[in-house]
């Protein structure tokens, strides 16, 4: 009896100290240890290193970092830092994007299909705009955004992160910025009144998928029109 007592006593012992270490993740890991980790959890093909290390530049606060390809960017705004939560945003893909010159593209499709391109820069936001005070083609539309994810460089393979947090549950990720194309319907130019998105990386051959959203997003906005 007394050796049984022993071996279930070693067994939740260990079964203890396991359970710890899972949750031992951040043990040790500095700020910048943990950014390259949530890093390399959203972008599992690559390797990242620290190039500056998070701090206040210029008045706002960011790290710059670099894939093993030497290409630089930025991670910033962190949201949580403690032991079971880490969280921030990237601009990988920004990078990646400005050197494949995409947003140029971008508005060159959507100009030559009738539509305008609106980049917000601060927020780094990419949206395809279309004006609901004309005729709208929910086919064109669809056939502008396939043809834009068409243009999209070569991306890294993308392990979107969930982005939630719960009391005692470890999670880490970085959320990429200008992951997805937004498509906005406006009216008067300006006001806005039906969105969608879109991954960037999605493929043409889930074009039925866009275009069913994009016929939502359309009815949507057609409704919400009549109250301007």
């Amino acid at each position: 009896m007394r050796k049984l007592y022993c071996i279930l006593l070693r067994g939740f012992i260990i079964l203890s100290v396991l359970g710890c270490a899972d949750k031992d993740t951040f043990a040790g890991a500095n700020r910048e240890e943990r950014i390259i980790m949530s890093l390399e959890k959203t972008y599992p093909e690559h390797t990242f290193q620290i190039v500056k290390p998070y701090d206040k530049y210029n008045g706002n606060y960011y790290a710059v970092c670099e894939d093993e390809k030497g290409i630089q960017f930025k991670v910033h705004t962190i949201m949580y830092d403690n032991r079971y939560h880490f969280g921030c945003y990237d601009q990988y893909l920004v990078e990646i994007e400005k050197k494949g010159n995409f947003i140029n593209k971008t508005a060159e499709i959507a100009k030559k299909h009738g539509y305008d391109i609106r980049y917000d820069e601060d927020n780094q936001t990419l949206a395809l705009v279309i004006d609901v005070d004309h005729t709208v083609d929910t086919s064109d539309v669809t056939e502008t955004i396939v043809e834009i994810l068409n243009a999209v460089p070569t991306l890294p393979e993308i392990d979107y992160p969930d982005t939630t947090f719960s009391t005692g549950v470890e999670n880490y990720f970085s959320e990429p910025e200008m992951y997805k194309l937004l498509y906005d319907f406006v009216t008067e130019g300006k006001n806005i009144v039906g969105i969608g998105d879109v991954p960037i990386n999605q493929r043409e051959e889930e074009k039925a998928t866009i275009e069913e959203a994009v016929v939502e997003a359309y009815n949507s906005a057609m409704k919400n029109k009549e109250s301007y």
